[in-house]
């Protein structure tokens, strides 16, 4: 394909593909007719996506922050117990009340959980504008292979048949002395 008719985005993974190695270096010239072609290549792949969407880095350390929370969760409800989860360092407000109630529900019936849900988070609300900064997220939760189970026989607890294994889940995050945390999470019963 001639240099003309790139996008911005094959552009940058040009880009990405000669610091790669020899091999897409031997890609990537098939697709020029000369080195003059390959100078505005360089010159043109940083500013691109910098001025595309100016949130992005923001949404990025939400998106990061997300994950960790759900780590921690992970490592909490695997075990029954927040200690040493890292779950305070993620989670503020409701969102970390419900995970300690959860937690605590779990340890009583003597429940663990095996597994991990599968996370497809899209952070979409950013306000700046404000102190506390806010986010919204909204995830599409897969918790099919997270299961409960016995934690002392390891036997899976069986849960109703009509439980949504994939549904819409909606998280609100804020900064909290200048770092971001989720502070919520609304369930929204209905699949995805």
């Amino acid at each position: 394909m001639p240099v003309a008719h790139l996008t911005q985005t094959d552009i940058r993974r040009a880009g990405l593909a000669l610091a790669a190695g020899s091999a897409a270096v031997a890609v990537l010239a098939g697709c020029t007719s000369g080195p003059a072609e390959k100078k505005p290549v360089a010159t043109t792949s940083a500013s691109p996506s910098a001025s595309a969407d100016p949130q992005a880095a923001v949404k990025a350390e939400v998106a990061a922050v997300y994950r960790s929370y759900w780590d921690a969760q992970v490592k909490a409800f695997a075990k029954a117990d927040v200690r040493d989860t890292g779950l305070e360092k993620y989670a503020f407000d409701s969102a970390y009340a419900d995970a300690l109630a959860d937690v605590a529900g779990m340890k009583v019936r003597g429940d663990v959980m095996t597994g991990a849900p599968v996370l497809t988070p899209q952070v979409t609300a950013i306000n700046l504008d404000q102190e506390p900064k806010k986010a919204s997220i909204t995830d599409c939760l897969d918790v099919t292979n997270w299961k409960v189970v016995d934690a002392k026989t390891g036997a899976e607890r069986p849960l109703p048949a009509e439980r949504l294994k994939r549904s819409v889940t909606n998280f609100e995050a804020r900064t909290v002395g200048g770092k971001w945390m989720i502070t919520s999470a609304e369930p929204q019963d209905r699949s995805c």
